[in-house]
């Protein structure tokens, strides 16, 4: 009996370690190939391909590396990033310290608001500014130049750096900070030791977030990005579509790529290598501050930025149905019609979106249980290597996925996959948003105690009875939630889907982009809203599933 359950564990080990490696690993393979070779289908040419290995060089990256243009959209790209980061944790930790240590009214309203700026994409917010810089001259520069873009991305990711740094104050423990000064430490020295200390995963978790968001954008810079400020993503989208140059495009995000690895390396390396630990319990409790007029202030400032999600919600609303809106408030005349002009030209895009991102969804928590549930039992090994995938996903954008799925499947075998069925384009969503379902699912597990498996045995309950009558009522809210993430990623996704999505199977968020790159607002803002009219109930459901605060781990990207 034990070695028939060996020969089973060994089995499924094998076939889902498989199952990874063709639908991760040969496709980042592919991927490297092509940056290599110039020609996609690197994969199928290394296997089918006798003389194979001689094409590849090192020319496209020798071009990257020395040509000033491409240099110059590798700077930029992390001077944008960073600036992001650093201008959205300034404006964040405002909100972030009144939601956390003040007595601050109408906190779950704040919560809830900025919860819905997370599942609002950036390219409505380029629309929204668009729509205020061209109908009312407000914005003081214009949005097409780096203000633009570093005024875009810092609005799209305030929610996310605000969640994780409103973590780090939450889990700031008030007891370590007054026993500092029981014992003579002085207010800087304690800030220095303690507090800082205590303060900077969670804030490390926003710096690397908004980081890795900013840097893999594609849409908002190729709506804004001016030829003189140039973005890798952008660039090497140009190079692919515009010039077909396969070389030089996935040469561009394979760099990007060692950026995203080795920020998320660094930062996974400093979490496992903090020197300290907090035990909470009911002595924990936190510092409050009461004082009326600086809560008055934080009030204010709170709700201005909570208020941006609404705004723009509005904005894009007014737009949908604006005939007429010219250097006014507000739309002159209303129509009907700017609907039935976008649902005709993309009459499926509801459903696909729909289908797409659901059963993407379904699929991502499944793969996720496997990965998660049967690991942690030991029914499947390979925990390290499944962890370094899950590492390498977190790194790619939704651009470098379009184009490593594209690249793997564009020959005569397997082209079909993206020109006739949106397989292709289920696979990148699935794989691109595994990190959200994984990560969600593998805060519910560990917390399962391994006394209530041991307690089903003894009761002679049969593994699916455990899982059944036991596991699964206990997961189901890293399941929700993972199911929910990952579909709202997908209903907003604009890197892959362009890359991946075939004839008749474009998404809302495909179609909103291309009317909006065409200069017909009214229309883009039409399937956009639709978009947000999906997105914001199950944002709100999400937040009310998970309590005031979420899981950090489920929303690295």
């Amino acid at each position: 009996m034990i070695a028939k359950t060996k020969f089973i564990s060994n089995l499924f080990t094998f076939l889902f370690l498989l199952f990874l490696v063709i639908f991760i690993v040969l496709p980042l393979i592919s991927f490297f190939l092509t940056a290599f070779s110039g020609v996609p289908s690197g994969i199928f040419n290394l296997i089918l391909g006798k003389n194979y290995l001689l094409t590849l060089k090192l020319s496209y990256y020798y071009q990257v590396f020395t040509n000033v243009y491409y240099l110059k959209a590798l700077f930029d790209t992390v001077i944008l990033s960073l600036s992001v980061t650093v201008l959205s944790f300034i404006l964040s930790l405002p909100i972030s310290y009144a939601l956390a240590r003040t007595n601050m009214p109408f906190k779950s309203i704040i919560r809830v608001l900025l919860g819905i700026g997370i599942s609002i994409p950036g390219f409505i917010v380029t629309y929204d500014l668009i729509i205020i810089s061209t109908n009312t001259k407000f914005m003081p520069f214009s949005i097409y130049s780096y203000l633009g873009l570093l005024t875009v991305m810092t609005l799209s990711t305030i929610p996310f750096m605000v969640m994780y740094v409103t973590l780090a104050f939450d889990n700031l423990d008030y007891r370590l900070i007054e026993a500092a000064y029981v014992n003579g430490a002085s207010k800087l020295s304690t800030f220095l030791k303690i507090t800082l200390p205590l303060l900077m995963p969670g804030f490390v978790s926003g710096w690397v977030i908004v980081f890795l968001l900013t840097s893999g954008t594609l849409s908002v810079p190729l709506l804004l990005a001016p030829p003189t400020f140039p973005l890798l993503t952008a660039l090497a989208y140009t190079q692919l579509f515009s010039f077909f140059n396969w070389g030089i495009a996935t040469a561009l995000l394979s760099v990007l790529l060692m950026i995203n690895l080795i920020i998320i390396s660094t930062y996974t390396i400093y979490q496992k290598r903090l020197s300290f630990s907090t035990i909470g319990g009911k002595g924990f409790h936190s510092k409050i501050t009461r004082n009326k007029l600086i809560v008055a202030i934080l009030a204010i400032y709170s709700f201005l930025f909570a208020l941006l999600p609404v705004v723009e919600v509005i904005i894009l609303g007014l737009s949908s149905f604006s005939a007429r809106w010219v250097m006014t408030p507000i739309p002159t005349q209303f129509t009907l019609s700017n609907y039935s002009q976008a649902l005709t030209l993309y009459p499926f895009s509801i459903w696909a979106t729909l289908i797409i991102s659901i059963s993407a969804a379904l699929l991502a928590v499944l793969i996720s249980f496997v990965s998660t549930y049967f690991v942690k039992t030991g029914f499947i090994k390979g925990k390290r290597f499944i962890d370094l995938l899950i590492l390498i996903i977190f790194s790619l954008s939704s651009v470098m996925i379009g184009l490593t799925y594209l690249s793997v499947f564009s020959n005569s075998l397997t082209g079909f996959l993206i020109n006739s069925v949106p397989i292709a384009l289920l696979i990148g969503y699935v794989f691109g948003r595994l990190g959200y379902s994984t990560r969600a699912l593998d805060i519910s597990v560990n917390s399962i105690s391994k006394s209530l498996f041991e307690a089903a045995k003894i009761m002679g309950k049969s593994s699916f009875e455990t899982i059944r009558k036991i596991i699964f009522p206990l997961i189901m809210p890293g399941i929700i939630e993972g199911f929910l993430l990952v579909f709202i990623r997908s209903t907003i996704d604009y890197g892959s889907t362009i890359m991946l999505a075939p004839l008749g199977w474009s998404t809302l968020a495909l179609g909103s982009f291309q009317f909006i790159s065409t200069g017909e607002i009214p229309q883009g803002a039409v399937l956009g809203f639709i978009i947000l009219i999906i997105n914001i109930p199950v944002m709100i459901y999400l937040y009310w599933r998970r309590g005031k605060t979420f899981h950090e781990e489920a929303f690295i990207y």
